[in-house]
């Protein structure tokens, strides 16, 4: 239970994320909520407050990862192994996946792909205090195609009312956001990534039964024409965003007007990026490369490409959520970090935006900036201190010391409390 407590640390965040507080003070209350930031010297005597004095780290709000799929191996065999592997054994594979996250400093995750079965326990579990794990918001099963992308985990729904009543559904079952899958996608060789599963219309007859719902909705999308139908049926958001042609023998087909109406519209994009840094690294290490999809093999982006594209669509205005779709390939929940690494390093953020992609930006595309995010009264106080300085080097972002969730340490010194 979170009781009163002052985390002290050389730097704090200020409330915008985009400057550093110096030798200030966290004060949180009864209820796990941040009270006060002020600077350290202005307390005086506090006693009966537990107090933490960090040292010489950067303290900033816990990081918020607006993608992940808790009950997938992050290795080469996760389709294998989402195949064949009883649910009792993906619950445990989330519950540790769930802790490993949380002690690298993530303490809002939102999980748009796993079973029912496996991320609703979860969740329920986590939030009566029986595992540790960061907040969690849930799309359950994501829905899909016969044989789409993701059938082995999704909801199988072919026509608009089919969809329609699996939004529903997943509502009643605790969902907090539909995940809707508008192409086939490179984890599952029955899909195919340059077409797509979904008109326009079925995808804004889900819009418009979530928005009903009060919740909002997610498409992963890699085909162009996937992507103009998730413009064109106000999908909230758009995940991957790769703007593959339908031709097979042609990388891309970007569409400069479609990403101009898409930032008119308010639609964010998750471009999952973080997955080039993570895979070139593990591959500089040793590890094999993953296998491609055979709707790419004859005619794959470069990374040069999907960068240059990504770069214009920021500068149109379309706003990016962290995300590392963690779960697939080399995107272990540990590595969350490598969001706000990958907007610095390829897509010409200063260190500063980074840190609030990961955090404040991502919370609101979330809609739970009223509660995370920031270092404000009022909000959760969910706190992580890293080594050095990231408003310098970025990387930094990777090396959490200490971890606090709704006032109470988990990690202290960089030792695990839980």
């Amino acid at each position: 239970m979170p009781e009163p407590a002052i985390f002290k640390a050389s730097r704090v965040a200020n409330p915008a994320n985009d400057a550093w507080l110096t030798d200030h003070a966290v004060v949180t209350d009864a209820s796990g909520r941040v009270q006060a930031v002020v600077p350290a010297s202005t307390l005086g005597e506090t006693p009966g407050t537990k107090t933490y004095d960090l040292g010489n780290v950067s303290l900033i709000p816990g990081l918020v990862e607006a993608h992940s799929h808790l009950h997938v191996s992050p290795d080469l065999n996760g389709f294998a192994n989402i195949t064949t592997e009883s649910d009792d054994r993906m619950v445990m594979r989330a519950v540790g996946a769930a802790r490993k996250a949380l002690l690298s400093g993530v303490t809002t995750m939102r999980d748009i792909g796993s079973r029912n079965q496996v991320a609703f326990p979860v969740r329920d579990a986590i939030e009566a205090g029986v595992v540790p794990g960061p907040r969690l918001q849930l799309a359950g099963t994501p829905i899909t195609t016969t044989a789409g992308h993701c059938w082995m985990f999704g909801t199988e729904a072919d026509s608009l009312e089919d969809v329609v009543r699996a939004v529903r559904e997943q509502v009643k079952l605790g969902a907090n956001v539909i995940k809707i899958m508008a192409s086939g996608g490179n984890f599952t060789p029955t899909s195919n990534p340059r077409m797509t599963q979904y008109p326009a219309e079925t995808l804004r007859a889900a819009v418009v039964e979530a928005e009903r719902l009060g919740i909002y909705v997610v498409a992963h999308s890699h085909a162009t024409e996937g992507i103009r139908n998730c413009i064109d049926a106000g999908i909230h958001q758009i995940i991957h965003c790769r703007w593959l042609s339908s031709d097979p023998t042609v990388a891309m087909d970007y569409d400069e007007d479609g990403a101009s109406q898409m930032a008119d519209q308010g639609q964010w994009v998750d471009p999952t990026i973080a997955l080039q840094i993570l895979g070139a690294e593990a591959r500089a290490a040793g590890a094999p490369a993953r296998k491609l999809h055979w709707g790419i093999a004859a005619a794959r982006p470069t990374q040069e490409q999907t960068l240059e594209v990504l770069q214009d669509m920021r500068h149109k205005g379309v706003r990016y959520t962290t995300g590392l779709d963690m779960g697939m390939a080399y995107a272990d929940y540990d590595k969350s970090a490598y969001n706000a690494i990958s907007f610095v390093e390829s897509l010409e953020y200063t260190p500063w935006e980074g840190i609030a992609a990961a955090t404040s930006v991502t919370a609101e595309a979330l809609r739970v900036d009223d509660n995370v995010g920031s270092l404000q009264p009022g909000k959760f106080a969910d706190l992580v201190a890293v080594e050095g300085d990231p408003s310098k080097d970025i990387r930094a972002l990777a090396r959490s010391t200490d971890v606090v969730k709704g006032g109470v340490p988990v990690k202290l010194g960089g030792r695990p409390l839980v």
